[in-house]
């Protein structure tokens, strides 16, 4: 039995927020056949007794480290005479790094991961150890994109300072890493041109398809749905761009449309514009209902990189998909196949529209959508990548990459 040493930023329960979502499945999956050690950061307060239990009882060491917005924050200046980008310098603490020193020195390790480039800090300065860097992003193509889509000046200077500050530091901090793995092959494409010299490899996401189940009845479904944490930037934009743009010009030209805006934390100006047939729902136990409901999610997805866990689940669920072309990156899908897939606001509303009158096209769409799901995107397949990756640091001159996984 190895012992895999797992480090990241934010404490992986409750499962709100893709990356705790998938850094749990992760560790749930690692612990199947591995000693595994969790360091992670507690933002505020350590967690208590019954947070720490759906890890413990999967036979996980866990050891976490308080992180105090305010000192973290201050922490980030240092981003003024060091080389650390402000997401890097947010997490860099002496307290986190005595634990991993502690846990290094006093244990025989296998492997250690870091899970973003948040906590790489802690690793890069172990070199006899095999490392693995779960980027998930590349993050210079994520601040570029996110600068490009911004209409917020203070936004955009600092999405362009973090942008230079990246192109520094990511292309170093990543040779110091055996294997990077990213969730998109234009993600990878994006880090090799900064560094050509490292491995990387896909490790894409999943979904839970026991609690995300298929409902095929187009019938009874009606209305718009977008979902998401509300408190997260790209959400909220998202959120206030369907209310305040695309929905006008669809309830114009389908009579009765609604549209349900489901996510925790929604600000104040998400709910001053509900009412004329737009709901705010705020946090829900689950969004599986409001998938099952909707005849279409509405997803207009601009910049950043990476891949959309909602769009996964919505299409794990099949509620027919609306997006952009980023919307659907790092999913094998095809426009008119699989979803559909528009550039402007106008287009959107116009297929949001067909789908809304045609019962028999989302059929099509959602069945086809849940095939992709169900070969490429459940927790299974991710475990299979991990598992692959984590062979070929342990025996890098006997184990080579599968080619769909480093493409």
């Amino acid at each position: 039995m190895n012992t895999v040493l797992v480090l990241s930023p934010r404490y992986p329960w409750p499962l709100v927020g893709g990356d705790r979502v998938k850094l749990y499945h992760l560790l749930k999956h690692l612990a199947k056949s591995n000693r595994v050690i969790l360091v992670a950061g507690a933002h505020g307060q350590r967690p208590q007794p019954e947070l720490l239990e759906p890890l413990t009882k999967l036979g996980i060491e866990v050891h976490t480290f308080t992180i105090r917005p305010i000192r973290a924050g201050l922490s980030s200046l240092r981003t003024l005479w060091t080389d650390l980008p402000l997401e890097v310098a947010f997490y860099t603490h002496k307290g986190f790094q005595a634990i991993v020193d502690s846990i290094l020195t006093r244990e025989h390790v296998d492997v250690a991961m870091s899970f973003f480039m948040r906590t790489a800090e802690y690793l890069r300065n172990y070199p006899v150890v095999p490392r693995v860097l779960i980027a998930e992003d590349c993050r210079v193509m994520y601040q570029q994109r996110s600068s490009a889509s911004t209409s917020n000046p203070l936004q955009r200077a600092v999405r362009r300072w973090e942008q230079n500050k990246l192109r520094n530091y990511e292309p170093k901090v990543v040779e110091k890493f055996d294997v990077t793995t990213l969730v998109t092959t234009a993600d990878i494409e994006a880090m090799r041109r900064q560094n050509p010299r490292a491995k990387y490899a896909l490790l894409t996401n999943g979904v839970d398809l026991q609690h995300f189940t298929y409902n095929d009845d187009q019938l009874h479904r009606s209305g718009l749905l977008f979902c998401g944490k509300m408190d997260v930037l790209a959400n909220h934009t998202m959120a206030l761009h369907v209310m305040q743009d695309i929905y006008p010009i669809v309830s114009r030209s389908f009579d009765h449309c609604t549209l349900d805006i489901v996510g925790a934390n929604p600000a104040p100006a998400i709910r001053k514009s509900a009412g004329n047939g737009i709901t705010v729902h705020g946090a829900v136990p689950s969004v599986l209902p409001y998938l099952h409901k909707a005849a279409v999610f509405v997803h207009p997805h601009q910049g950043a990189s990476g891949i959309q866990n909602k769009v996964l689940e919505a299409m794990a669920a099949g509620c027919p998909v609306v997006t952009t072309p980023s919307g659907v990156q790092g999913i094998n899908v095809q426009h008119g196949v699989h979803c559909l897939i528009a550039s402007t606001d106008a287009e959107m509303a116009v297929h949001i529209v067909q789908l809304l009158s045609d019962g028999d096209l989302r059929t099509r769409l959602a069945k086809s959508a849940r095939k992709v799901i169900e070969q490429d995107h459940t927790w299974e397949v991710v475990g299979h990548q991990l598992d692959a990756v984590l062979q070929s640091v342990q025996q890098p001159t006997l184990v080579e990459l599968d080619e769909s996984l480093v493409p």
